[in-house]
């Protein structure tokens, strides 16, 4: 389980909303936090280049008076969640840190051995306004653990007394998928969530060549005879319209039954290894486009948390199916874990 969580935030309402997703986690887990603001670099440079996210006492910057004034304010305000999560029961530490933002996470990330990084997102528009700017997609891109994104809105906050009980896990049959599932684990054990596996079936597509295939010769070739290079053989008669449609329609029935088996098979060896662990798991497939069938999945089920894959290489922009994870985030009412799998480098 996780043993230190790394938690940027910026001052503001939206930002701090991560806080009971982190008080969850850290009270099961007796994790630490690290609660870490980072002041754009700003200023005169004196004497050298100033390093990237190093503490303001330590920077070859000069700061005017009211910069000095807003990292007092900044500390001040790191100090009272402090204050809040130690209440709690959880062992914390404040750090300052300057320079670029993004970097600045993942750098300290680094110096603290953290094992997650929990930030909120901002609702309005997603991925691509975290906080001080358009960072959470270069964390997900880069970071070496975890990313715990909560999606955000004026309107809408989690509850101070977050609990975590149903666990949403989309898979695709991959190993790349399954990577997940290890932190899955270790959350459900800890928290005593229950987990569904979730496999969402696309409707299948045929391809110009088999579609004219089809059409042309009344069936695919892999379940009816291969006519000659010439064609129909003498004496064949071309099919008719109405046998042409029942040729098309019988084979995407056969390829959505092929695909709802291989589904369920997938979803079984998974289920049995959390199963092992004494985990409650239930399995589910849906017919639909992934990110779709996820969120309305997360919605009827009342989950809360989503648990994915990303794919490291392309960071949050290429989640196993495509551009899922992404959408995901940008429209899911739940907190999302995403974890890049380690077959990135293969």
């Amino acid at each position: 389980m996780y043993k230190k969580i790394l938690v940027p935030l910026d001052g503001s309402a939206l930002s701090s909303a991560v806080l009971p997703c982190v008080r969850a986690v850290a009270k099961c887990s007796g994790a630490s936090a690290v609660l870490l603001r980072i002041i754009p670099e700003i200023g005169m440079r004196v004497g050298g280049v100033a390093a990237t996210a190093q503490p303001m006492e330590q920077s070859s910057l000069f700061f005017p008076p009211e910069v000095a004034e807003y990292e007092l304010a900044a500390r001040a305000y790191l100090d009272g969640v402090a204050a809040e999560l130690s209440a709690a029961g959880i062992a914390v530490q404040t750090r300052i840190a300057t320079g670029a933002v993004a970097e600045g996470i993942l750098d300290v990330a680094d110096e603290e051995g953290a094992d997650l990084i929990a930030m909120s997102t901002h609702g309005r528009g997603g991925l691509s306004r975290f906080l001080l700017g358009s960072i959470a997609s270069r964390i997900v891109h880069y970071a070496k653990v975890p990313v715990l994104l909560v999606r955000v809105t004026a309107e809408e906050k989690l509850p101070a007394e977050f609990v975590y009980r149903k666990i949403l896990v989309p898979l695709d049959g991959s190993e790349f998928s399954r990577a997940v599932l290890s932190h899955v684990r270790n959350v459900a054990i800890c928290t005593g969530a229950t987990v569904t596996l979730l496999q969402a079936v696309p409707e299948p597509e045929l391809d110009a060549s088999e579609a004219h295939w089809i059409l042309t010769f009344g069936g695919p070739a892999s379940i009816g005879e291969v006519p000659g290079e010439g064609g129909l053989r003498p004496g064949m008669a071309p099919p008719s319209r109405r046998e042409w449609a029942e040729s098309i329609r019988a084979e995407l029935a056969r390829r959505v039954e092929h695909a709802m088996e291989a589904a369920q098979a997938n979803l079984n060896a998974a289920a049995a290894d959390l199963k092992a662990s004494g985990i409650p798991v239930e399995t589910m497939i849906q017919a639909g486009q992934p990110a779709e069938t996820i969120l309305d999945v997360a919605k009827s089920n009342d989950v809360d948390m989503i648990a994915m894959t990303t794919h490291g290489r392309s960071g949050i922009q290429r989640f196993l199916l495509g551009s899922v994870a992404d959408r995901v985030v940008r429209h899911a009412h739940v907190p999302v874990l995403l974890v890049r799998s380690e077959f990135d480098n293969q």
